[in-house]
């Protein structure tokens, strides 16, 4: 999930660095860190960024700093020590399950799926399954099993809340049916990356995901991110404001 959340919104010419949201230097090997960096929760960070630059690429170099520090909360070290503070509130025997999870080689089957089809995006191959995707779906019961696994997962979940916290911070705009869209994208780029895998294999990596302490992580983890004033939707030419 790290690496997909990093990438799902498509962003041209935009560098993917900053001074006020870039990673540091080093890697933490404690079992806090396994667990952010393995449950994908810390690519979030990332996701933020890349929206937010995409927003700004053609601001003023003070407005883009401005608007960047005030998303700063959402940098990885502020994240990551939401995220340690967090995980303290687990007992040893949770942290040992959370831990037995991600380094399950089903979850790291299903990690490496993913990483292929972020390369893949953009790609002929990939247009081309997304052009058979719209003409010729899958059957019932297959998009219902990946449905699970996304709804596991709670990537749709978590890409909304950054969407909708850089429209906020940016005082911009959304479509009224983005949270659709979003969940919609995420469900085709899934189906992409688990073309080859078997029903079973896609059971049981949704179990993985659906096992109560996983799904307590995600949760809280979810609960904890920075909140901001609720972006502004356009709808039949006029504007709303969730914050309101």
């Amino acid at each position: 999930m790290n690496r997909f959340l990093t990438s799902l919104v498509a962003v041209t010419g935009i560098a993917l660095t900053s001074a006020e949201l870039a990673y540091g230097d080093g890697a933490n090997e404690g079992a806090a860190e396994r667990i952010i960096s393995g449950s994908g929760v810390s690519g979030i960070s990332t996701q933020v960024r890349q929206l937010a630059e995409a927003q700004l690429s053609d601001s003023k170099d003070i407005e883009r700093r401005q608007r960047m520090r005030q998303l700063l909360p959402w940098s990885p070290s502020a994240l990551n020590e939401s995220f340690t503070h967090l995980l303290a509130s687990f007992t040893d025997d949770e942290i040992t399950r959370l831990l037995m999870i991600i380094d399950d080689s089903i979850m790291a089957r299903g990690r490496l799926m993913e990483d292929i089809a972020l390369r893949e995006q953009g790609t002929p191959e990939y247009e081309r399954y997304m052009q058979r995707l719209a003409a010729y779906p899958p059957a019932v019961s297959r998009v219902q099993r990946l449905e699970g696994l996304v709804s596991a997962t709670r990537m749709s979940e978590w890409l909304i809340h950054a969407q909708t916290s850089v429209a906020g911070v940016l005082e911009q705009d959304l479509d009224q049916g983005y949270e659709a869209t979003t969940r919609d994208t995420v469900l085709n780029f899934m189906l992409y990356a688990y073309r080859r895998v078997s029903n079973a294999e896609i059971d049981a990596l949704t179990r993985l995901w659906t096992d109560p302490v996983m799904q307590r992580w995600l949760t809280e983890a979810l609960a904890v991110l920075p909140e901001t004033a609720g972006p502004s939707f356009v709808t039949d030419g006029q504007l709303l404001n969730t914050s309101q």
